[in-house]
């Protein structure tokens, strides 16, 4: 039932983001990979600059997936959305999340560098 349900979240988030015609193939190997599926498909995203939809996928991942080990970069790579959205406020209480929940992740000093430059980068 939860693995029927999670399909059916992919396959509308997909549709939603203007995926219809793209292929949302099911793990065969087991519901614990769709965590990577999720994020794959984010990075895919990502890449063609579809903010919005990544951070879609990416929240999808962090809902459904609360333990997984993707779920660091996945709450990174929402703050790097924002970011590159140069919508600062946004990223900045991403950032500052992923710092509190995550304060042992090597990433934890890039993330405090782009609260410092969005502090730099915003003051007048």
């Amino acid at each position: 039932m939860i693995q029927r349900r999670f399909v059916l979240t992919v396959v509308l988030c997909c549709t939603a983001l203007g995926f219809a015609n793209a292929q949302v193939s099911t793990p065969k190997a087991s519901s614990d990979q769709y965590d990577v599926v999720l994020f794959e498909k984010a990075q895919q995203v990502l890449g063609k600059s579809n903010f919005a939809g990544a951070r879609t996928l990416l929240n999808a991942l962090i809902d459904n997936h609360p333990n997984s080990d993707f779920v660091p970069r996945a709450k990174l790579s929402i703050a790097d959305s924002w970011y590159s959205e140069h919508a600062f406020k946004q990223a900045e209480a991403e950032y500052r999340d992923f710092v509190t929940f995550f304060p042992n992740r090597p990433e934890v000093a890039g993330a405090q560098r782009r609260i410092s430059s969005i502090h730099k980068d915003t003051s007048f």
